[in-house]
């Protein structure tokens, strides 16, 4: 009978062939990974005895493969031998082939050597001959130009004497290896010795030919070629130094230390004088000297050192030194330096930068010659008594910042022009004594300068810019304060640029320095306090529209009705102010913060109008809120006030405004709470307020109109609820459960029954709905809901929505909250472990076991959430009497009825279906 192998026994019984045929190698898989393989289940068994005829098959053919190789290998053993012993003889063949091939090639050496022996004997011969010939016919080259040189010298004949030098000089170089022979030794010292005497004696003719004034008296073709014989000899240094030395004799007699002339003041007629002897000389001495001497150059830089240590023993004598004489001096010296420099073509050589250090004596390229840069030469003897420029510096900036806040704010009709004509002006100093310090000190005299420079933008920010605020800023005043913070701004960005330039050309030492935080951190300030004044300003604006609602009898409101007038007089007055600043404010950088600063200033003066309006009844603060949710929408457009195209509010601007308005809402939804009894007021101020903020309790009760003799009563009862709450919270009891009776708190019976026999007015009637609301909303997870049908005007906004943040620490939506927000609005909500230790101990006073087990499902759903016991005793009681009320057709009125009736039904209902999906949760919760 054939049985059929599954696909997985036929692969591992295929694993060991093909591990030895691909890789043997490989580690191969233990025997009981592979019986694993083989058989994985215990339906695989069934094929068992094939699995095994199919083995031993296999295995009998592993035995038949491995004696075939045996037999083969043991074949070809002997020939391997052989094979090894012939290559042993191939290997010692080709050795002996190689020795053979050395002493061949040892004897064909010997025999090229032995042949051309006596050919290099012959060349040898032949090299010495050609020197000694050679030598022999400079030796007399050298005598005859000696004793040419030695007539010449006689003669005065100085431009053949040049000629014959020249060769002499040539020849010599021939018989440097021949100091030892005393004839060529005493040859080459004879005619060194007649060269330095030719040298001088063309010198003395050079010199000759000045008087002691330095005027040209002698011939001057025969002095060119003295001149010539000297540069020959290489002695043209000594001629070119008594050149120089002859012309300054006449300067250094002429401006002597303390004569006038030679005053810091009357520099510039040293540079005159100097320009007087380079026109001379261009006129009358060039045509003794060689131009390759380049005498004029010469002798601008023995002025240049007189000069310098004149000026620095001058200046260092001197009892005071001006600045501006000493701006001046330094501004002629710099002219006169970048004059010599242009004059004698002296260009930057390739590979050296002299623009990061103009102070010092860099290396230069003149005609194909390095040489070094004028520009220093004379102005660094003025470095050490740079504190003087930057004191005069200083000084100036100071008169202009002085004169500056003296003058008044000229704002151009102009609106590219930004920024305050003061501030370009200050800058446009900074540039100008930058550039004038850069040319003469990159080290501590820039670093100086730019302490200078920060404290200036500092002193700028502070006198000026912070100065010129208007204290009482009106809607024309706008204009000018949106100047100074684009000027501010302007300066703060060339601040930074300006750090950045003088770090790049300030001295290595220096670098890190160089700051200028503390200029723009006043520029800051100041643009910090021009949006505090712009705000004031919009204020100042709004001021009028929060008086009218100070004026307003809240106290005698009948109706709630559209928003008030007030709250249009607002939005008008923030509109026109924001386009206004958004008209000529450049950018929108400080628009943000200027819109941040007024959601929050706005909210404050909305909050100290309602504090000036006495008593507010309940009508009047839902008209206030209202206006309170108009007011909200008119801070949330702020950012768009202005704009081309409509600008969507930042959702930080958007927090800002909702805790601002949302402290608001809250405090007038506090208002709408009961006075009597006192529980029913101070247990709406715990919901809104769980911290329960003594001041602002006290704000609800000057609002409420609670007089004050009974204040403390209010007082006494909020300070016993927080200790119930908080006691109830330690003990792991809830304070606002059933009595051990299983009746409620007599305040409760009170709020609840208030509602039944005032059904047929007006303001039981919004007290009852207010009730149901509570409940409601309270059992849904919120404070209060967004339902306009519950609204006091069902075609007006709701009223009741509170905003973002109108419990601080939370954030509630509309119509839903999550588990964590109601846990943190609802001070009696815990968490899941205590809830269940809270239901272990106490009965449920929904009938639902396990109802507040309170465990956060994230998804913003009530029912994931624990019920407040409060709002628990609250829905149980406003439903019983809501029903109530709803049988009670036979009222006054005969109109309110149905309503009431509705809502109860609603809360019935709402009641049911948390209870249910409740009692699903713990279910789950259980089995899990």
């Amino acid at each position: 009978m054939t049985q059929q192998l599954s696909s997985q026994q036929q692969n591992a019984l295929e694993i060991p062939h093909k591990q030895q045929s691909t890789n043997a190698s490989m580690e191969s898989p233990t025997g009981r990974q592979h019986i694993d393989s083989m058989f994985p289940d215990e339906a695989s068994l069934e094929g068992i005895e094939v699995v095994a005829d199919n083995m031993r098959r296999r295995l009998s053919t592993l035995h038949e493969s491995m004696h075939t190789l045996l037999r083969a290998q043991s074949a070809n053993a002997g020939h391997q031998q052989q094979s090894i012993e012939a290559t042993r003889a191939a290997i010692d063949d080709l050795y002996q082939r190689i020795s053979e091939m050395r002493t061949k090639a040892r004897t064909s050496e010997r025999t090229v050597l032995d042949i051309t022996q006596d050919i290099k004997a012959l060349d040898f011969a032949k090299r010495n001959l050609t020197q000694t010939t050679t030598t022999m016919r400079r030796l007399q080259m050298l005598i005859a130009a000696v004793r040419q040189l030695r007539q010449f010298k006689t003669q005065k004949r100085w431009g053949e004497a040049a000629a014959v030098a020249q060769a002499i000089s040539g020849l010599t170089e021939g018989f440097s290896g021949f100091e030892r022979v005393r004839p060529i030794a005493s040859l080459l010292a004879d005619a060194q010795g007649l060269q330095k005497e030719t040298a001088a004696l063309a010198a003395a003719e050079v010199e000759r030919g000045f008087d002691a004034q330095g005027l040209l008296t002698g011939d001057t073709q025969a002095m060119r070629a003295a001149c010539e014989c000297v540069q020959a000899l290489g002695a043209h240094d000594r001629v070119i130094g008594f050149y120089c030395k002859l012309q300054m004799r006449a300067y250094s007699a002429i401006f002597q230390l303390n004569d006038d002339v030679s005053q810091l003041e009357n520099v510039s007629r040293r540079y005159a004088w100097l320009r007087r002897i380079l026109r001379n000389y261009a006129e009358t001495h060039a045509a003794v000297f060689p131009d390759s001497w380049r005498v004029s150059e010469q002798l601008s830089r023995r002025f240049a050192e007189a000069t310098r240590d004149q000026l620095g023993e001058l200046m260092a004598t001197r009892e005071a030194v001006g600045a501006e004489q000493l701006m001046a001096a330094l501004a002629d010296t710099l002219a006169f330096e970048t004059q010599c420099n242009k004059k004698f073509g002296i260009v930057a050589a390739k590979g050296s930068d002299n623009s990061d250090a103009p102070d010092k004596l860099s290396v230069y390229e003149t005609s194909g010659e390095p040489t070094v840069s004028f520009v220093g030469s004379i102005s660094c003897a003025f470095e050490p008594y740079m504190a003087i420029f930057i004191r005069g510096e200083q000084q100036k900036f100071n008169g202009l910042i002085t004169r500056f806040q003296a003058a008044p704010i000229a704002v151009d009709d102009d609106p590219s022009l930004s920024v305050l004509a003061s501030s370009t002006d200050l800058l446009y100093q900074f540039r100008e004594s930058l550039r004038q310090c850069a040319s003469l000190s990159t080290g501590q005299a820039m670093f100086d300068l730019a302490n200078v420079f920060s404290q200036s933008l500092s002193s700028y920010a502070r006198n000026v810019l912070v100065h010129k605020q208007p204290s009482e800023p009106q809607l024309d005043d706008l204009k000018h304060v949106c100047l100074i913070v684009n000027t501010a701004d302007y300066c703060a960005s060339v601040a930074s640029q300006l750090e950045t330039k003088i770090i790049e050309r300030i001295d290595g030492a220096y670098k890190e320095r160089v700051n200028f935080t503390a200029s723009r951190e006043s520029l800051l300030g100041a643009i910090n306090t021009s949006i505090r004044v712009l705000v004031a300003g919009v204020e100042a604006l709004c001021e009028p529209a929060f008086s009218a609602l100070s004026q307003v009898p809240w106290q005698t409101l009948q109706a709630v009705g559209d928003q008030s007038a007030y709250v249009s007089m607002v939005s008008s007055a923030i509109e026109t102010a924001t386009e206004c600043i958004r008209r000529n404010m450049s950018g929108t950088r400080y628009l943000r913060s200027y819109c941040d600063k007024l959601a929050v200033r706005i909210s404050e003066k909305y909050m100290a109008a309602i504090n000036k309006c006495g008593s507010i009844s309940e009508v009047g603060a839902e008209q206030l809120l209202l206006d309170a949710q108009a007011l909200k929408s008119i801070l949330i457009a702020v950012p768009s006030m202005g704009a081309e195209e409509k600008i969507q509010a930042p959702a930080a601007y958007t927090r800002i405004v909702s805790q601002g308005v949302g402290k608001i809402e809250a405090v007038l939804k506090a208002i709408l709470a009961p006075s009597d009894p006192p529980e029913a007021l101070v247990d709406r101020f715990l919901l809104l307020f769980p911290k329960a903020p003594r001041d602002t309790f006290q704000q609800v009760l000057n609002l409420k109109g609670v007089r004050p003799a009974e204040q403390h009563l209010y007082h006494k009862t909020l300070q016993r609820m927080v200790r119930e709450t908080t006691g109830s919270m330690s003990s792991n009891t809830n304070y606002s459960t059933p009595n051990s009776k299983g009746t409620m708190p007599a305040y409760m019976e009170h709020m609840a029954s208030a509602s039944a026999p005032l059904a047929s007015q007006r303001e039981g009637r919004a007290r009852a709905k207010e009730h149901v609301r509570l409940a409601s909303n309270a059992s849904s997870g919120m404070v209060f809901g967004n339902h306009s049908s519950l609204a006091a005007r069902s075609d007006s906004p709701s009223v009741f929505s509170p905003p973002a943040s109108s419990v601080p620490g939370t954030e509630l939506r509309h119509g839903a909250s999550s588990s964590a927000d109601f846990s943190r609005t609802l001070p009696s909500a815990r968490d899941g472990q205590q809830q269940q230790q809270q239901q272990q101990q106490q009965p449920d006073p929904l009938g639902i076991t396990g109802a507040g087990s309170g465990g956060s499902n994230g998804s913003g759903d009530a029912f994931g959430t624990a019920m407040s016991p409060r709002a628990s005793m609250f829905l149980h009681t406003a439903e019983s009497k809501g029903a109530a009320s709803g049988d009670n057709s036979g009222s006054a009125d005969g109109t309110n009825s149905p309503v009431l009736a509705s809502l109860a039904a609603n809360a019935t209902a709402t009641r049911s279906k948390i209870n249910d999906n409740l009692r699903k949760f713990m279910s789950n919760m259980r089995r899990n």
